[in-house]
């Protein structure tokens, strides 16, 4: 068997948030050779943390505090090194206990790369 082995996968070496409005969150960041798959293109585990993570900060943008309860992802096109993302999250139900957050990245070009929907369990309000 050949030598294999698994790289360490970076997801938030380097990100701006451009928007951080009420139920609102839109993120940019590049990938970097650290965010590839062994196909050379953006892993989808990076993809997928991205959005997870501004599912999160659109929950917190609402003032709550919450967690991951329940996670779709489609992966529409490859990703590729030095692409520069926008990410962007919305929150679509804004309830008491749950939120359902719709978020989609796409490259330099407006081209979709991945598009999910998050519920989020609210833990409770955000603590300043």
């Amino acid at each position: 068997m050949p030598d294999f082995h698994l790289d360490e996968l970076t997801i938030f070496d380097n990100y701006e948030i451009e928007e951080m409005s009420d139920g609102d969150v839109t993120v940019k960041t590049k990938v970097v050779q650290s965010s590839l798959n062994y196909y050379g293109n953006a892993h989808g585990g990076y993809l997928f943390a991205l959005c997870d993570q501004i599912s999160g900060l659109v929950a917190i943008s609402t003032g709550y505090d919450a967690v991951t309860l329940q996670s779709n992802i489609n992966y529409l096109k490859a990703g590729h090194l030095n692409d520069v993302l926008t990410i962007v999250g919305h929150c679509i139900h804004n309830g008491k206990t749950t939120k359902v957050v719709d978020v989609i990245i796409k490259n330099q070009n407006e081209m979709s790369l991945a598009k999910a929907t998050f519920t989020m369990f609210v833990t409770g309000p955000r603590q300043k």
